[in-house]
């Protein structure tokens, strides 16, 4: 299975598998040895929740609750309302030159952003997080501010992961690839809140302001 996606989802784990095995969101069926067995349904599940996490941002209990009512054949934009950014989870997978066709960048603000550590230098290709990354960067460029102006975003999120991985290692375990698949849940579903907060917040001082 994780070579079957690994291509589009090259940071999967077997944790990852088990942890959403464990919380019902996929259930391919075993063999007498243990062996799990992923039909095409299967996969077609996993790839839904997979894609929900990634280019949605919805956490697990939305992912089920969607697939309860809807399945994975189901009207996404029923549930617009809930949390995630895009209307549609589509897949993201471009080289640098579709990067820049995507979001209308140039060569030099794609090496501005490599430089200050907001894309990984020497990429072959790149996914939704990238992509939502340079188009907000030439949106943010267009008014002045470049990627040197906004190092301090990079290193306030750089702090802010490392303390949601530190509240989320406890719930992991070396030996128990669940537990790993639920700690990096966690963390994920926590990023989400702690994004809420942040948006409210700055919309309050952006509004105070004015």
């Amino acid at each position: 299975m994780l070579d079957l996606l690994h291509e589009e989802f090259p940071d999967l784990s077997h944790s990852k598998l088990h942890y959403l095995e464990a919380e019902e969101l996929i259930a391919p069926e075993r063999t007498a040895s243990g062996y799990r067995k992923y039909s095409r349904a299967d996969v077609d599940r996993l790839l839904f929740v997979l894609r929900a996490q990634r280019d949605r941002f919805w956490p697990l209990k939305v992912i089920k609750e969607h697939l309860l009512e809807h399945g994975v054949d189901g009207d996404i934009t029923s549930i617009a309302s809930r949390p995630g950014p895009s209307s549609q989870i589509q897949p993201v997978r471009l080289d640098r030159r579709g990067l820049m066709r995507e979001t209308h960048a140039d060569e030099d603000l794609l090496a501005e952003l490599e430089s200050y550590g907001m894309l990984e230098e020497g990429a072959v290709f790149y996914g939704a997080s990238e992509l939502e990354i340079v188009r907000a960067a030439c949106a943010l460029a267009d008014e002045g501010l470049h990627p040197r102006h906004l190092v301090m975003v990079r290193t306030s999120v750089e702090r802010q992961a490392h303390m949601l991985r530190s509240v989320a290692q406890p719930h992991s375990r070396p030996t128990d690839a669940a537990a790993r698949g639920q700690a990096q849940s966690l963390a994920e579903e926590l990023g989400e809140s702690l994004n809420t907060m942040h948006n409210a917040l700055l919309r309050k001082q952006i509004n105070r302001g004015g």
